[in-house]
């Protein structure tokens, strides 16, 4: 499946103010589930430097910095983008892999635990995994496939356009949260069982049709002989090819597509609006 997306970013501020050193995430990954045929980035104002490099987990970042006085902020990111996982279920997993909890001791063990760290540990949320786990036989892809409809059906899906993803315990008691608490919660149920799981950012394929699109969040479970696999619990899915993923990381903080600051010389405090629009089609070339 080939994707064209642009996502158009616009701050503005309401006194002239000096931006900070500002770090882009808008790039696609590149590997084995999907490729990137195009990308553009335009900034406003013109950076007078810029650093574009990979961090410790893969994903690509752009640093830009400035000069002088601006009342506003703009990035507009263009990509196209190819997904070449057409069936999610498309793996051999190694016999390690089969039943919980994973044996990872032939991987990085430096490397793997930052990915099994659990982001609350919580009785609830232990009871929760546990018993699923249990009714699974504890079969680990059982249980992945069975924590992602047990969420869509049981969690209100809300949308919420800025703030922290909410705790794991938070999201359980409320039942409901956006896309981020509901990746959040599954990454930590999969951790409490010894699955390695990481949260990721990027866009789905979604309804076409819609005039407002939104960046999308899930979760990711590194599976020995498959690698990380990507499940959708917001829309109660294993993913295939309808995912563009931008960042992937063991700490949502570190999937954020714009992160940085300002200052001002203003006696007042100085306000900002926020402004952006995300345009995804299905690209036919």
């Amino acid at each position: 499946m080939k994707f064209s997306i642009q996502h158009h970013t616009r701050y503005q501020y309401s006194s002239p103010v000096q931006l900070g050193p500002h770090v882009l995430r808008f790039h696609p990954r590149g590997d084995g589930a999907q490729r990137v045929l195009d990308y553009h980035l335009n900034v406003t104002p013109t950076p007078v430097g810029t650093n574009c490099h990979l961090d410790l987990e893969g994903n690509q970042l752009t640093q830009v910095w400035f000069e002088g006085n601006t009342e506003c902020f703009e990035v507009v990111a263009s990509m196209m983008v190819e997904t070449l996982r057409h069936d999610p279920y498309h793996f051999i997993l190694n016999f390690d892999a089969v039943t919980l909890p994973i044996d990872y001791s032939s991987e990085n063990q430096q490397f793997i635990q930052a990915y099994l760290n659990r982001i609350q540990s919580n009785h609830k949320i232990n009871k929760y995994a546990d018993d699923l786990a249990r009714d699974c036989s504890g079969n680990s892809m059982e249980f992945l496939t069975a924590l992602t409809e047990k969420i869509h059906v049981g969690f209100k899906h809300v949308h919420r356009d800025a703030g922290d993803p909410q705790t794991p315990q938070q999201t359980l008691e409320l039942r409901q949260g956006a896309c981020r608490d509901l990746a959040v919660f599954f990454i930590d149920c999969c951790r409490s069982q010894g699955i390695a799981a990481r949260f990721a950012s990027g866009y789905q394929k979604g309804d076409l049709a819609s005039n407002r699109r939104f960046l999308h969040a899930w979760p990711e479970a590194y599976l020995p002989g498959a690698g990380w696999i990507g499940f959708d619990p917001t829309h109660g899915q294993i993913i295939g090819d309808t995912h563009v993923t931008v960042a992937a990381s063991a700490s949502p903080a570190n999937t954020l597509a714009l992160s940085g600051g300002f200052g001002s010389d203003a006696v007042e405090m100085v306000d900002s609006t926020l402004n952006y629009n995300v345009v995804i089609r299905l690209a036919d070339f």
